[in-house]
């Protein structure tokens, strides 16, 4: 009876998947060292793995190149051959076939052919392939053909029963399973189902004591569920930090220079949401970096940590400071700002005395404006940046910018929340309308004294613990009425915002407690309205809006800035 391999197709995609990662991986080490015999094994090794794989599920044509990268392999570890520069970029261009073949699959295409690039493999390295179970190699003098073929292989496979086949792909305990996507997604939407159900629970509580009990006790397990489901959502960035060695390499090589480039904290964890958007702006910064922040020699430091409740991915890029003037004055170019604004920007300027320049210089980088003299394939139009800064502020993050920096170069620093699906929030009341002000981003609530607040310009400020704090009522965001904000009380509650060094005070009538929430994004009616960041329904059917705290902290600095 036929094998049905349909069914192992998304076992042996992921399993190809983590060996063309691999291919990718230590060939990069191999062009560093191209003596060292045990990433010569390694790399063997995943190759035959492939071959193995793909002739079982019946893909000759990837079958049979990775049987030449395995010959080509053999013959480096018996010394037959050595790995040169051209060997290693054909061998890449193989590893790339490869992937783009292993894509068409998963996307049940037709398998491509594959013979240019085994041919060109074959010719640049010498190895004598025959087909899949056929490897001819020179050995003093005289040609050695393997006794397996490919005919034996299909016929061992075909000898398979349907349940050895799958024993066979499953070989060893397990301890991780890959779950589809979709799954887990759906999984997401039950738990926001119990959580708002877990809210109605409370309220109910309040005027049925009797089932105090039994309510706090289903409480307790709908968190402890949450918590689990969201540890399933996490993923580790390395997920998407593996494909930039490959990338740094084949773009310093392109533009002849010198990168050397170090990968650090791929294993910090974050929500799959966002580790599946960070691949787009991460690479636009190492792209910019190579392309105009490196001359000929230099290099790069891409990092990820974790600091409280925000994960910061750091890239360090020594070598060319960024040409704040030349900014300025392209963006007044433009028409970004004023020539006289442009003029009171020159007319401090702070990085040639090893200083950043000030928020509003600094917000430039992200307005379309490149101070590349030439547009190239990979940057020179400024778009990157914003796809960059509206990533980060989508996910409700920050980006800070640090050149010069110790030695030369710049310093991008992306803020992320390791979770945008439930969050904890705290709820406030304003002008009779319930808000929720992320926890992440809150420092305290102080009592402020009316007397005690003065203005300066046109910004209230509160001193608070001796510091001057900025003052934000929510109707310059809103447009709500003023009137009815502004009580009879001596006292003004304030909920303290907090980013690096920056403190905000947003001024709200009460606040009314904790509450776990989850993300939803604003509807399009909704989406014009500044300083949200999206909205969230409570247990009792009412949908409220969450604040967007890093915008508002953001405009601070810009009016702040510009007086």
């Amino acid at each position: 009876m036929p094998i049905d391999l349909s069914k192992f197709k998304d076992i042996y995609v992921s399993e190809v998947e983590d060996h063309i990662q691999k291919l990718n991986d230590n060939t990069l080490l191999l062009e560093k060292n191209a003596t060292d015999m045990k990433l010569v094994e390694e790399l063997m090794r995943s190759a035959h793995t492939i071959k193995g794989s793909s002739a079982t599920m019946q893909y000759e044509k990837i079958a049979f190149l990775t049987h030449v990268l395995e010959d080509v392999f053999d013959y480096a570890r018996s010394g037959v051959l050595k790995i040169t520069p051209e060997i290693i970029t054909v061998i890449f261009s193989a590893v790339d076939s490869l992937d783009k073949a292993l894509k068409d699959i998963k996307d049940n295409k037709p398998e491509p052919d594959l013979n240019g690039i085994a041919t060109e493999l074959k010719r640049v390295t010498g190895v004598a392939t025959e087909g899949v179970g056929k490897s001819a190699r020179t050995n003093d003098g005289k040609p050695v053909v393997a006794k397996e073929t490919l005919e034996k292989k299909q016929a061992a496979a075909a000898a398979l029963t349907e349940k050895q086949a799958g024993e066979d792909l499953q070989v060893g305990a397990m301890t991780y399973i890959k779950i589809p996507v979709k799954r887990l997604d759906v999984l997401m939407d039950l738990m926001e189902e119990l959580l708002v159900d877990k809210m109605r629970l409370e309220d109910v509580k309040k005027i049925t004591p009797q089932i105090e009990g039994v309510v706090n006790h289903l409480s307790r397990l709908i968190s402890e569920l949450q918590f689990q489901v969201m540890q399933v959502r996490l993923v580790p960035v390395d997920q998407v930090f593996v494909r930039y060695p490959r990338m740094v390499r084949d773009l310093s090589v392109s533009q002849g220079k010198d990168v050397e480039f170090e990968l650090t904290g791929g294993d910090i964890e974050l929500d799959r949401t966002i580790v599946d958007k960070l691949g787009e702006p991460i690479l636009h910064l190492l792209r910019n970096a190579v392309d105009h922040g490196i001359d000929k020699k230099g290099s790069l430091k891409l990092k990820a940590t974790r600091e409280k409740e925000f994960a910061v991915i750091t890239l360090e890029q020594e070598g060319l400071n960024i040409d704040w003037r030349k900014l300025i004055e392209k963006s007044a170019n433009k028409g970004i700002i004023t020539a006289e604004v442009a003029e009171r920007m020159l007319q401090s300027p702070v990085w040639e005395h090893g200083e950043t320049p000030k928020h509003d210089v600094v917000n430039l980088l992200f307005k379309g404006v490149s101070t590349n003299a030439q547009v190239t394939e990979t940057s020179g139009r400024g778009v990157g940046m914003i796809i960059v800064k509206n990533f980060v502020d989508t996910i409700g993050g920050r980006i800070m910018v640090e050149s010069p920096i110790q030695g030369g170069g710049a310093r991008f620093i992306l803020e992320l929340p390791f979770t945008l699906a439930i969050i904890e929030a705290l709820l406030v009341n304003i002008n009779g309308v319930k808000i929720a002000v992320p926890f992440t981003s809150i420092s305290r609530s102080v009592y402020v004294q009316k007397e005690g607040i003065k203005k300066m310009a046109d910004q209230e400020v509160a001193i608070i613990d001796g510091i001057d704090v900025p003052l934000v009522r929510l109707h310059n965001l809103s447009n709500t009425n003023t009137e009815s904000m502004i009580s009879g009380a001596k006292t003004e509650t304030v909920v303290l915002v907090k980013r690096g060094t920056t403190i905000v005070g947003i001024v709200v009538d009460s606040l009314i407690g904790k509450q776990e929430i989850i993300v939803k994004p604003l509807s399009s009616v909704l989406r014009n309205i500044k300083g949200f960041s999206g909205s969230t329904l409570l247990g009792d059917g009412q949908t409220i809006l969450i604040l967007d705290t890093m915008s508002i902290i953001e405009n601070y600095k810009l009016i702040k800035n510009s007086n």
